[in-house]
């Protein structure tokens, strides 16, 4: 049998095709996913799409080795970079990163400006960031197109990558398109699920081919109409998937299943050389780098090239700029499992001596993970142990902690086998180094796990070794919900006070925040204080703000609390870390809402999420910073505004407390509003973002009060009593006063249905202005004494949360009434009757008139809210449209828009795309242009 032929013609695809092209001029499309099984021709359209843009449009590929998985970092982009840096210049780009050494130096030391060290750790947002920053200068320029080929072979960091590029490119112009196959590993499938719910991601998927398309491929692929029989014998045994076409085409009886040695065919006829050379490159990995291939063929370079002339002319090979990749990853596997054991073992060892005697073969980020896996291939184990150790070093300077993670666990597997000689790792060492990959990536679950191993072997007359290894094993348990307080107070058991180190200040920190989250205030300020004691010290500025923020949320009063703030600002601002300055903003809002202080909480919000958009953190920061200002919005009476940004925020892939925690703000105006059934599914919605441990126990007491609240409105007292007695017990109420009171005023109102409320409330503790307001309206409740009502009214005075000032002048007035002070009922009932109608409230407002009514009271009547005088036609945009609309027009690109708006970009994408919609245009540029000439952004009374 001869050649497998090979067409040039592209038969089936014309409506992905068209996709294709119409997402490279589409506003709205920020990324195209191309899945399909192997030899569904997904590369052939990828090809066939990039011939038929304009040659000014910039197409960087980047392909994702097959072994990529188990630990190149970021493979893929590197070549993206790599080839961005051909066209552009190191000079230009090494311009627009930050400092002499830029993260991105990592991949390309061409980009640093001076001879730092090159073990220095990177922060893998700030390298994120310089390769954003860099793309959008190359969409700057025009439309610009970046290929991801073979993304189920993508390690982690490449995928998580991925995602931030999706949710971050700023300039409509770049286009990202990747292909996979779709039963990748599960970490891909978790980014697909992700990725499907952005609007500006979409979807391909080429379907095999028909019979009638199989029989024009054939007639390309024979250059003659083929015959009735051939077409249909070789569409049954295809199943239309064009590569197993090309195979068939000139088989005689073949089947399917014979598909291997239909590839295989393409040896016969080979020259000696170019087949050496084909089994060289299956043997070290698809593309492989042209130096390796020729150090390894060991041909003399005039042999060489015409054996790879010959392979790249017979379509087994495709030549790229550094070096070779087969044409399909099926005639790769073919050509390796062709091989005989002792052929791949040798070619492997081959390959193997060459990468340790010649390093500069490969490049820098790829040479560890490659001896390594070659090496293993091999059953040199020795070698294999020591590459991975090297290439784990690698990993952790680029912050890429799940394939560091991965070669130290192939280090674990290896060290007990016979021939390895791994008596002398540090076995404990490499558990502490499992231990401080899954700290910074927060897994969970196999840090813990790494955790104990260590712990189990480690010398224990190395109390600080242990020490460090107990605060990280309870820094993981805080974070999966399960509690570490055991282990940090045996960690600071270990660590002597004099001379302090750093570790003792980071675990009095992360003491002081679990005695926070305990509801023990006086524990947490001690450990604050010790922890700021450490840290001046130390000269430590980072922890010195992290314990200020403790101190201040401990705080005896305000401001006391705002001077710890200040100096948390002021010392972050110092040490130079966002991370530091946006822990410090995010315990701040959490203070300032506790204490009702909601006005300046929002202001607080909008710097922290300016920061984490300048510093690319928001997917990191934003999604608790959002849930905060929707918090706020909410107990402000903003509920249009609370509504709008809850739905934005949900639009986007969060934690699962964030979307749990907007739900129940969703809820709770629902409720308010009168619209129960859509409160308890708000509820329900939030219930199942729930798991479980002490982190979630303040959601469940809200969503408790929730449900309470909706049955007690509907009359259902019972029903109410068994959600509120429910909430208490699964909801750790001592832990959570500013939460759990709101349950107690409920309760308060059917404490017929509720004999042990008082015992509960007797030993809640009030830890802000707001709990203390709820407890007096609680306590007014219970007694119905007017002078309690006066003193519940009172305190809400001074907190801008209009809804709960309504109720409790509501309150008041009832007390007023059975005391017989019309007069000041009526006072009270006007009051609350004006909140209530600007809050939209109507059970609340129909309760005041009720009563009124009832009592005889004439009140004046609230402003009609709805008779406002229509403004002229803003062809259906909204408010948040309009203000969108007018940084469209200023020229502002929409990650300025983003950080302008403190929203994500992928919410701007999706409000610009209903911009243009409605509008009738096709470009921002159209869209601007319009909104002048309809005077949209120009108009005052907008």
């Amino acid at each position: 049998m001869g050649n497998v032929p090979v067409s040039s013609a592209l038969i089936g695809r014309g409506g992905e095709l068209a996709a294709l092209l119409e997402a490279a001029v589409a506003p709205s499309v920020r990324a195209v996913l191309v899945s399909g099984e192997a030899g569904i021709g997904k590369s052939r359209l990828i090809e066939e799409f990039t011939a038929r843009l304009a040659p000014a449009i910039p197409v960087l590929i980047g392909r994702c080795p097959e072994f990529g998985s188990e630990g190149v970092p970021f493979a893929p982009f590197i070549a993206i970079l790599r080839r961005l840096v051909r066209t552009r210049g190191a000079e230009e780009l090494a311009a627009l990163l930050p400092g002499p050494t830029p993260a991105l130096a990592r991949w390309l030391p061409e980009l640093r400006t001076d001879a730092a060290p090159r073990d220095i750790e990177d922060d893998h947002l700030r390298l994120f960031g310089e390769l954003l920053i860099s793309l959008e200068h190359l969409g700057s320029r025009g439309p610009a197109v970046l290929i991801v080929e073979d993304l189920h072979w993508a390690d982690e960091s490449s995928r998580t990558l991925l995602a931030f590029l999706v949710a971050n490119l700023a300039e409509l112009n770049i286009l990202l398109v990747a292909t996979f196959r779709p039963n990748g590993p599960p970490g891909l499938r978790g980014l697909v699920a992700e990725l499907r719910r952005r609007r500006s991601v979409v979807f391909l998927a080429p379907p095999p081919l028909t019979r009638y398309e199989v029989g024009r491929q054939l007639a390309a692929l024979l250059e003659r109409e083929p015959e009735p029989e051939a077409i249909g014998r070789v569409f049954t045994h295809s199943g239309g998937n064009p590569l197993f076409v090309e195979a068939l085409s000139r088989s005689s009886g073949r089947t399917r299943a014979e598909l291997s040695e239909l590839l295989l065919s393409a040896h016969t006829g080979l020259d000696a050389d170019a087949l050496m050379v084909l089994r060289v490159a299956a043997v070290a990995g698809s593309p492989t780098e042209h130096d390796l291939l020729e150090a390894a063929a060991g041909l003399p370079a005039p042999r060489l090239r015409v054996a790879l002339r010959e392979l790249v002319d017979r379509h087994l090979l495709v030549a790229s700029e550094t070096g070779y990749a087969f044409r399909h990853v099926l005639i790769r596997e073919a050509v390796y499992d062709d091989l005989l054991p002792i052929e791949r073992t040798r070619l492997h060892a081959e390959l193997t001596r060459l990468l340790r005697d010649c390093p500069d073969l490969v490049p820098d980020e790829r040479l560890y993970a490659e001896l390594a896996h070659h090496a293993f291939a091999a059953g040199d184990v020795a070698v294999a142990l020591t590459a991975s150790l090297a290439a784990a070093r690698v990993a952790r300077r680029a912050d890429a902690q799940p394939e560091r993670l991965r070669h130290l666990e192939r280090v674990v597997a290896l060290w007990d086998s016979p021939t390895s000689d791994g008596a002398d790792i540090d076995r404990v060492a490499v558990f502490e180094e499992m231990v401080d990959a899954c700290f910074r990536s927060a897994d969970v679950r196999r840090g813990i796990e790494a955790a104990d191993r260590a712990l189990a072997a480690v010398d224990r007359s190395q109390p600080e070794r242990v020490a460090r290894l107990r605060y990280q094993r309870a820094h993981l348990s805080n974070q999966g919900g399960t509690g570490g307080y055991d282990d940090l107070v045996h960690a600071l058991a270990l660590l002597p006070e004099s001379p302090p180190t750093a570790l003792r200040g980071q675990v009095l920190t992360e003491l002081a925040a679990v005695m926070s989250f305990s509801g023990d205030p006086v524990s947490a300020r001690h450990n604050a204080e010790e922890a700021l004691a450490v840290a001046d010290r130390l000269g430590a500025t980072a922890l010195a703000a992290e314990a200020h923020s403790h101190l201040a949320l401990t705080a005896p009063d305000s401001a006391t609390a705002r001077e710890h703030f200040a100096s948390a600002h002021e010392l972050a601002a110092t040490a130079g870390e966002p991370g530091t300055l946006l822990t410090v903003i995010t315990w701040e809002v959490a203070a300032q809402v506790a204490d009702g202080d909601h006005l300046a909480a929002i202001d607080t919000i909008r710097v922290g999420l300016r920061i984490a958009h300048d510093t690319f953190r928001f997917a990191e920061r934003g999604p608790i910073l959002l849930v905060k200002w929707a918090q706020v919005l909410t107990a402000l009476g903003r509920w249009p505004e609370a509504t709008q940004l809850i739905r934005e925020t949900l639009a986007d892939p969060l934690p699962p407390l964030s979307t749990a925690a907007l739900h129940l703000c969703q809820a709770r105006i629902a409720l308010a509003r009168g619209d129960y059934a859509e409160a308890v599914l708000d509820a329900e919605r939030a219930r199942t973002h729930l798991g479980p441990g002490t982190r979630v126990g303040q959601y469940r007491v809200e969503l408790g009060a929730v449900l309470a609240g909706s049955a007690l409105a509907q009359h259902d007292p019972a029903t109410a009593a068994v959600h509120v007695r429910q909430a208490l017990a699964e909801g750790a109420p001592d832990r959570h006063p500013n939460e759990t009171w709101p349950l107690l005023v409920l309760g308060a109102r059917i404490s017929d249905h509720l004999t042990d409320l008082a015992k509960s409330a007797e030993t809640l503790p009030c830890t802000s202005a707001v709990s203390s307001a709820h407890r007096a309206v609680y306590t007014a409740t219970m007694s119905s004494a007017v002078g309690d009502w006066r003193a519940a009214v009172d305190a809400w005075q001074v907190i801008p949360q209009p809804y709960e000032q309504a109720w409790a002048l509501f309150g008041w007035a009832t007390a007023e009434l059975r005391s017989g002070d019309r007069a000041a009922a009526r006072t009270a009932l006007r009051s609350a009757a004006v909140l209530a109608a600007e809050l939209d409230a109507t059970p609340l407002a129909e309760r005041i008139r009720d009563t009124a009514d009832r009592a005889g009271l004439v009140l004046d009547t609230p402003p009609d809210r709805t008779g406002v005088t229509p403004k002229s036609d803003t062809y259906g945009l909204t408010p948040r449209e309009l203000e969108v609309l007018r940084l469209v027009a200023d020229g502002s690109s929409n990650r300025q828009l983003a950080a302008q708006l403190f929203i994500s970009t992928n919410t701007v994408g999706v409000h610009v795309s209903r911009i243009l919609a409605k509008l009738g245009v096709a470009t921002r540029t159209e869209a601007a242009a319009f909104a002048r000439r309809h005077h949209l952004i120009t108009d005052p009374s907008r």
